[in-house]
């Protein structure tokens, strides 16, 4: 009977995910420097020129800043992967990376993107007085066994380095020091590892566990668990699963009660959404994918809704239906052409990170009528000025079946285009192709 104990317990563990920490919230932890474009689009999934475009009208950036014309004229440059431009020069630009360097970022309010997987420095969080206690965490960890390399007592004892993986899977350390500008590096500023670390002069050290507590206090930290409603109380996925075994990850010497402090609301989080590209003038139905969107915790069920936000300004929609790992939201028509970020609010206080979203103008053909040689294109969507070096991408066409016929473009603007033509008639095909999108209608006469 001993023996069928043991085997039994062996294959339980077995199936625990082991060190490092299960990858299936968020972003690995990993560098910037390992992610590679497929890691990049798990999501920013559609919508990522769009986005880009979006930058134009603003008069921040122009069409051959990003695609600029070849050196032998044949055509321009179509850039893809996003790790060619960000973290790097190009054509003379110097692309910052595009997270960590953004004002949310640099103001430390991390759960704008994160979440309430992490804390605000400035959310009024709970954060201990006096030294560390035989239970407090450590930042590495208290014991270790020497045989099986085993960790407990701190962030190690989940948080573990592993190079097999890919991408590599980091030490806290390195994930942390590798911010840009947030961590004081790239471009240098000692002054910013203070954030972290404090000041030297602390009796308890540059890696003080209260310097942590800034952005991880206990309240984040008990309600981290991946599908907490088929995980709870299993060893290895999260911060609430076995006592004895997560719980002493963590504090090793100590062994949790029924309900850790502040772990009621588990945080809920969004791996991916239908479509991160919505048309500013149409209802979208958007499917949200992820976990904890719904979980009962000591007999109380915590319900999420669905916040899309521009950064200044926050719609709150109702799901049409949800589960613990799917919502479906009607986006309404009206949302403008901008960059939003959707995120799950559960409960009315604790927010799932934020995947962006990007609502585009649906390109719209009224009429196109011809007086003469002269085809007026009347809509909306169309996008700025023309530009003869994009024309393989940003052009008018009129077509009698398969015929093309010839055209020149004499004016453009969002809801007008002009076209002279020598050929075309009543009854031919125009379509308008623009950055964001293409639509068509007869041609009439006038």
């Amino acid at each position: 009977m001993i023996i069928i104990v043991f085997a039994l317990q062996g294959l339980v563990i077995a199936l625990i995910p082991p060190p490092p920490v299960d990858q299936r919230i968020g972003v690995y932890d990993s560098n910037f420097a390992n992610f590679t474009e497929y890691k990049c689009r798990g999501c920013h999934t559609a919508g990522v020129p769009d986005d880009h475009h979006s930058l134009v009208p603003t008069g921040e950036y122009q069409c051959t800043n990003c695609h600029p014309v070849l050196p032998n004229g044949s055509g321009i440059t179509m850039v893809r992967n996003c790790m060619q431009c960000h973290d790097t020069t190009f054509n003379g630009m110097v692309v910052p990376r595009p997270h960590h360097e953004t004002k949310d970022a640099q103001d430390r309010h991390c759960s704008r993107c994160h979440g309430n997987l992490v804390n605000d420095y400035d959310d009024n969080h709970i954060i201990r007085d006096g030294p560390p206690s035989s239970m407090t965490p450590d930042t590495k960890y208290r014991a270790i066994n020497t045989t099986s390399g085993r960790k407990w007592g701190g962030c190690e004892a989940c948080h573990e380095q592993n190079t097999t993986l890919e991408p590599p899977i980091s030490f806290n350390n390195k994930t942390h020091h590798r911010l840009g500008s947030l961590s004081g590096f790239n471009p240098q500023n000692s002054s910013k590892c203070a954030v972290c670390h404090g000041n030297h002069s602390s009796p308890y050290g540059s890696d003080y566990i209260r310097y942590c507590e800034q952005c991880h206090g206990f309240e984040s930290l008990h309600s981290i668990q991946y599908d907490f409603t088929n995980t709870s109380g299993q060893k290895g996925y999260g911060h609430i699963g076995d006592g004895n075994f997560d719980c002493n990850g963590c504090h090793a010497s100590y062994i949790a009660g029924e309900v850790a402090p502040g772990a009621s609301v588990i945080t809920p989080v969004i791996n991916n959404l239908s479509t991160s590209k919505v048309y500013a003038e149409a209802v979208t139905v958007l499917t949200i994918n992820g976990t904890n969107f719904v979980t009962t915790f000591d007999g109380v069920m915590h319900t999420s809704v669905v916040i899309v936000t521009d950064g200044i300004n926050s719609t709150t929609l109702t799901p049409d239906s949800i589960t613990p790992s799917q919502m479906v939201v009607t986006m309404p028509a009206l949302i403008q052409e901008e960059l939003y970020g959707v995120y799950a609010l559960k409960n009315g206080s604790v927010k799932s990170n934020k995947l962006p979203l990007v609502s585009t103008p649906l390109v719209k053909v009224s009429f196109a009528n011809k007086i003469g040689t002269t085809i007026t294109i009347n809509g909306s969507g169309f996008g700025l000025s023309y530009d003869p070096l994009y024309s393989d991408w940003y052009n008018v066409t009129i077509k009698n079946g398969d015929i093309s016929r010839n055209i020149s473009i004499t004016n453009w603007s969002e809801t007008m285009v002009v076209v002279t033509s020598t050929d075309a008639a009543s009854g031919d095909i125009a379509t308008v192709n623009s950055i964001n999108g293409a639509n068509s209608t007869t041609v009439t006469d006038g």
